[in-house]
């Protein structure tokens, strides 16, 4: 993914390595490293060259670990999940993002490889960016970035979700619960992936102040973060009852279809019982049965039979069965 690959050794008398995995940028006194995979030789490399706690680095490893906020003596270790919109499959899934963060140096974990993190990598690489003056204002940078990212996967469930209600209404189809279910998965994925965000951040300006991190020239930035955090939640609140309700009105659409199904054919079970029945009866074939023996009995049978069809259809009208 990457075009030039770097681990910094900070022990001279280990031999200078070179791992695929791992990239390294500077820009002023800000190193920002990227690494794209979480593999035990990667994990140890990370170890031996910057010293992170065997937990963190655990939780850096897979499986996909929920939101947290860890505080060691020289570096603050954070989790956070971001949606992943599949364009192949339109389905969203959760992506783990794990931060590194010390007072001149970030390393960031990113095995999913978002693109918008690799545009500002490449940006910070080739000082396109803008200038970044701490630790603090680069992470600012890449959560914010992050943050907006989501609001593109937000207009497409609006669409979606504006385009279910419209096929629901217009033309309703058994097929479109497929389409329900895969827009409300995608709002689920969305709420899971962000839902500890804002509560994470507020700890992490919290400890960045108390301890080495200076954080609060950019205080006013990262409560704007939190804000577009719980906008982000709002929005998909929104949604989701949207979605509820239309999957809530799809199943009484299918309950009222098929209700509608099992009373017409009730109605012609009710009518067919009883013209079976005298067909069955005048079958028998027994002496003494009247108008076995009429020229005209097989039409005077067949027109009782009418009669009590149209009549029976009739009293269902009356009674507004129909």
């Amino acid at each position: 993914m990457y075009t030039v690959y770097h681990i910094l050794q900070y022990n001279r008398l280990m031999p200078p390595r070179t791992l695929r995995t791992m990239s390294l940028a500077n820009n002023q006194s800000v190193e920002w490293i990227m690494v794209s995979a979480n593999d035990r030789k990667t994990l140890q490399a990370i170890q031996q060259s910057y010293g992170y706690h065997d937990l963190d680095l655990a939780d850096t490893a897979p499986p996909l670990q929920s939101t947290k906020l860890a505080i060691r003596d020289k570096y603050l270790f954070m989790i956070l999940n971001y949606p992943v919109f599949d364009r192949k499959t339109r389905i969203i899934s959760s992506a783990e993002i794990d931060f590194f963060i010390e007072k001149n140096r970030l390393t960031i974990v990113d095995t999913a490889g978002l693109s918008q993190l690799q545009v500002l990598y490449n940006q910070f690489e080739s000082g396109e960016l803008p200038a970044i003056y701490d630790v603090p204002h680069l992470l600012h940078v890449i959560l914010e970035s992050l943050v907006e990212a989501i609001y593109p996967m937000l207009r497409h469930i609006s669409v979606d979700v504006e385009d279910i209600e419209k096929k629901l209404f217009k033309n309703f189809e058994r097929s479109l619960i497929k389409e329900l279910l895969r827009v409300k998965t995608n709002i689920v994925s969305v709420r899971k992936a962000i839902q500890g965000h804002k509560s994470v951040i507020r700890k992490l300006v919290g400890a960045a102040r108390s301890r080495y991190v200076s954080v609060d020239r950019l205080q006013e930035y990262f409560d704007k973060l939190v804000d577009e955090t719980k906008d982000v939640w709002d929005r998909l609140e929104l949604q989701k009852n949207t979605i509820d309700a239309l999957h809530e009105t799809n199943a009484s659409l299918l309950d009222y279809q098929t209700n509608e199904i099992m009373k017409t054919l009730t109605i012609i079970s009710v009518i067919v019982f009883p013209l079976t029945l005298v067909a069955a009866i005048f079958g028998m074939n027994a002496t003494g049965m009247p108008l076995v023996s009429h020229p005209y009995g097989f039409w005077v049978i067949i027109g009782i039979m009418a009669l009590g069809a149209i009549g029976m259809l009739w009293l269902f009208k009356k009674k507004n069965w129909l």
